[in-house]
């Protein structure tokens, strides 16, 4: 040990520099180094010296060749073995051996095997180990991304782990029947089109129940059992894969494409606009499709488009044209009417069940034609006769506009990016949440997003069969997917989607636009560039909160019973490029400030902060001035590829903040039940009052209630645990119940019984599919909620304050106005969606698990696709069907047997479809 110098005097004594301070000033060395203390920290230098000897000589050793243990032994001879059918006196005598003590044989390789000596004299470098193994570990990745830019290449298999055909021969795994010949019939191939037999679609369709999942070990299993009873024709299982896939592609469901985000996750979806556009090709979902905003007189709302989100979206953004026979109206063209006047439509919208336009009239003289100044009035769609492109051919060129006319651009833009074809928007809220993707307890984190079609009328999406899989990845966070989908939604509208439409049997081309963003709280207020509930501004919606010191007033306090000033998507926006500027500053507390004094706090532009105030410091450290750093980090962080901020900012038409709607089943029964329910059993503290409970809970009579049998004891005994179903029934039936000693004031609780009332007042005129006059609806929607809180504020004042839940309950009212009835907008028939996700995550290869259940999804649209009696794959543009089957006649094939109709049945109730 020695001594270092350090400044002002001081020395540092190296030995215990090891173990922690040491520094003393300058002339005390003599003294420190008869302290116990010095003495103690040498005795563990030396001791951990002698470890490291000792460490480095046993690895010496174990990569060192040995030597022989009996160098002078010669190795025994070749005995050649006798046959066992040679008389026993001819076999030859047994040689006598020099040795007669017996050693081990252990004959010299080197000499067998150039090389295989192992001299090392050094240990081995744990740097390029760990660079060797990170080369590994990337090459595997990429060997499942991309199997076919290997000489080995991977099946299509994504329910067995990869292993080498060496392997698989050795163990008898092997497709031992490849290699037959599998003979199509022309007759069948077209009766069973696209599938080549009966047995084969038969095979499909039981490898793609969505709730009774099979791995490849049993699909195997199911192709030996069917060979050894004889049945003919069937395929291998390499074969089947391969008809599997060509299926797919013929269908069109074949749609998976990978993605790279800005951060380096490789992902896969399903691309959106693909997959709403297989419900027009289905006849039985195309009939229920809307495409028009509807006013309703009476006040009875029931479905989105009768509310007032779509009427936010301008008219050029919504389904822009109408098809009368093979004529198509559009938006801002000239038209003829059956009376021969000439309007041009402004917007198409349904009034008394009737669809109409928005006009203006236009009036025709020798001097020109020019549009009517006055308010647009309401014309019936069936009145249209005659389109733009009829009237310039009848007089020979576009018309003539008096100059002071301002007259919109004609022919309308979707006639060329969709010639032929009628243009639809379709209305798609994507979900999205982080989702385990095992059955076990064990948590296996994927980020999902689903879809639905919310052209459809709200009783059909309750059921699984129309979600729609878009993507999900381990690695990639929601942003990151949600920029991928960002893209497939904006390219639709550049480039619309073409199908064909089994209810008009027209062509058509589809626009995917993205209207809310359903999910709960922590999700939506990631998507909405929050920073959250337990933020001084816990709102996602509107800015109430603030510092501790202002909700603890009273105009603070009485803020969070109301609705704020609602946030937008631009100020958001604003309010990152300020964060930017701070973070170009170096003072990460800039940051931070901000974010705590706004609430917005975006996942995407927070990596990039990060990164410029590491650089801000860096170049400080060069004395360069302020401007010189701000220019700089301008230029870098504008050269910087993908997005720099939430993604779904940037989507036309939708507003995170404002386009998150309440969700009832997080906020409502897994909100205020929930700590209603918590209160109220925690203030049972005798076990009578719990079993007093109990029994009145059981002894409900449940007619008219759509709930399953209650099971009481099971709830009170697992009273903390307790389930979105099980709070459910305690909203509906504790009102009846909580009385008498059950809810009477104590000296440290209220009286229970006004809280458990207003929840059960709440739901009832929460749970409903159908308004019947939304003013007096939203009226009594907001004395409910009012009461709600304010029995909240009797049992607990603080509660409000530190659950962002309870203020979410008067925005529920805008959303309503907005969204529909609140039921629409939940996000229960997802989380049921989750259990098909996580029987496609464990019997995935889990190589590429984005990749694989992608794939998976894509083969289930497949089955749904055929299985529901769609004419034709959904990109057939082609009218004529001659020389063309078509799908239905499968299904109504199946619906000639008992057994066929079986299996549809089974694999409709397999979707657990559920019903009003």
């Amino acid at each position: 040990p020695g001594f270092e110098e350090l400044p002002e005097g001081r020395v540092s004594c190296t030995a215990c520099a090891q173990f922690g301070k040491s520094d003393l000033l300058r002339g005390y060395q003599a003294t420190h180094i008869e302290t116990e203390k010095h003495a103690e920290c040498v005795r563990l230098l030396d001791a951990r010296r002698l470890e490291e000897e000792a460490r480095q000589k046993n690895l010496k050793e174990l990569y060192t060749r040995r030597e022989q243990p009996n160098p002078t032994y010669s190795p025994s001879p070749n005995i050649p073995r006798p046959s066992m059918f040679q008389a026993a006196s001819a076999m030859p005598e047994a040689p006598v051996l020099q040795n007669d003590t017996p050693t081990a044989y252990i004959p010299d390789m080197s000499a067998v095997i150039p090389g295989c000596g192992m001299d090392i004299d050094e240990p081995p470098d744990i740097e390029a180990e760990y660079a060797r193994y990170a080369r590994i570990a990337e090459q595997l990745r990429a060997q499942a991304l991309h199997e076919e830019e290997f000489v080995i290449p991977i099946e299509e298999d994504d329910t067995e782990p990869y292993m080498p055909d060496e392997l698989r021969n050795l163990l008898g795994v092997g497709d031992d029947d490849s290699e037959e010949t599998y003979h199509v019939d022309a007759h069948e191939a077209q009766k069973w089109r696209p599938y080549p037999d009966k047995i084969t679609l038969l095979l499909d369709i039981i490898d793609n129940l969505p709730r009774l999942r099979m791995s490849t070990s049993q699909f195997r299993i199911v192709l030996w059992l069917l060979k050894e009873c004889g049945v003919n024709n069937v395929p291998s299982y390499d074969k089947f894969r391969e008809v599997q896939a060509d299926v797919g592609k013929t269908c069109g469901t074949a749609n998976t494409e990978e993605h790279v985000s800005a951060l380096g996750n490789h992902f896969f979806t399903n691309n959106i606009a693909h997959s709403i556009a297989l419900d027009f090709a289905n006849p039985e979902v195309a009939k229920n499709l809307n495409f028009y905003p509807e006013e309703v007189e009476d006040g009875r709302i029931s479905e989105v488009w009768q509310a007032k989100r779509w009427k936010e979206f301008g008219p050029e953004e919504l389904t822009p044209m109408y098809a009368r026979g093979h004529k198509r109206f559009f938006i801002e063209e000239l038209c003829e009417l059956d009376d021969g006047r000439y309007v041009v439509p402004h917007s198409w919208i349904i009034r008394k069940g009737e669809l109409t336009a928005d006009c203006s009239d236009v009036l025709a003289s020798p001097a020109g034609w020019s549009i009517s100044s006055d308010k647009p009035h309401a014309v019936k769609a069936r009145e249209f006769k005659y389109t733009y492109e009829d009237i310039i051919a009848r007089i020979d060129g576009p018309p003539s506009w008096i100059s002071e006319t301002v007259s919109p651009p004609m022919l309308h833009p979707m006639r060329q990016l969709a010639p032929d074809c009628d243009v639809y928007v379709v209305m798609a809220p994507v979900w999205a949440d982080d989702v385990s993707g095992n059955r076990s307890k064990q948590y296996n984190k994927h980020m999902n997003m689903y879809a639905a079609n919310s052209n459809l009328p709200g009783r059909l999406l309750q059921q699984e069969y129309f979600v729609r899989f878009v993507s999900t990845s381990p690695n990639a966070t929601s942003p990151e997917q949600f920029a991928a989908i960002r893209d497939q939604i904006n390219a639709s509208q550049t480039n619309p989607i073409k199908c064909y439409n089994a209810d008009t049997h027209r062509n058509c081309a589809v626009i995917v636009r993205c209207p809310a963003l359903p999910a709960d709280n922590p999700q939506q207020a990631e998507e909405a560039s929050h920073i959250g509930g337990n933020g001084n501004c816990p709102c996602r919606k509107c800015k109430v909160g603030g510092p501790q010191a202002v909700k603890q007033t009273n105009d603070g306090y009485h803020a969070h019973h109301m609705v704020g000033v609602a946030r937008s998507a631009s100020e958001i926006v604003e309010e990152i490029e300020k964060q930017f500027e701070c973070a170009m500053t170096g003072v990460a507390e800039r940051v931070t400030e901000r974010q705590r004094a706004t609430g917005t706090k975006d996942k995407v532009a927070s990596h990039f902060t990060a990164i410029l105030i590491d650089k801000a410091r860096a170049l400080k450290k060069q004395n360069r001035s302020g401007d010189e750093i701000s220019r700089e980090l301008h230029q870098w962080l504008d050269e910087q590829p993908g997005d720099k901020m939430n993604p779904l900012l940037s989507i036309s038409g939708l507003d995170p903040s404002q386009d998150t709607p309440v969700e009832i089943l997080h906020t409502v029964l897994l909100g205020i039940v929930k700590y209603a329910w918590h209160t109220l059993h925690t203030s049972w503290t005798d076990e009578s009052d719990r079993t007093l409970f109990t029994i009145r809970l059981q002894s409900t009579d449940i007619d008219g209630l759509s709930i399953a049998p209650i099971r009481a004891a099971y709830m009170m005994q697992y009273r903390n645990n307790l389930i979105g179903k099980d709070f459910k029934t305690l909203m509906q039936t504790a009102p009846f119940h909580v009385h008498g000693n059950l809810s009477k004031a104590t000296e440290k609780h209220p009286n229970r019984f006004p809280l458990v009332r207003a929840i059960g007042e709440l739901g009832a005129a929460l749970w409903v599919h159908e308004i019947d006059n939304m003013d007096q609806y939203l009226s009594d929607l907001e004395i409910l909620t009012a009461n709600v809180l304010d029995a909240f504020d009797e049992m607990d004042c603080k509660k409000i304050l530190v659950k962002i839940k309870l203020h979410m309950l008067p925005h529920l009212i805008e959303d309503v106005r907005r969204f529909g009835p609140a039921i629409r907008n939940s996000t229960e028939v997802f989380e049921c969606f989750n259990a098909i996700f996580r029987l496609c995550s464990v019997l995935s290869n889990h190589q590429a698990p984005s990749r694989d259940i992608a794939r998976k999804f894509s083969s289930l649209d497949r089955i749904k696709h055929i299985l529901s009696g769609e004419d034709r794959p959904y990109h057939y543009l082609d009218t004529t069907s001659a020389g063309r089957g078509s799908y239905s006649d499968i299904t109504q094939q199946y619906r000639d047997s008992i057994a066929g109709w079986y299996l549809i049945v089974a694999d409709v109730l397999f979707w657990n479809i559920a019903v009003y």
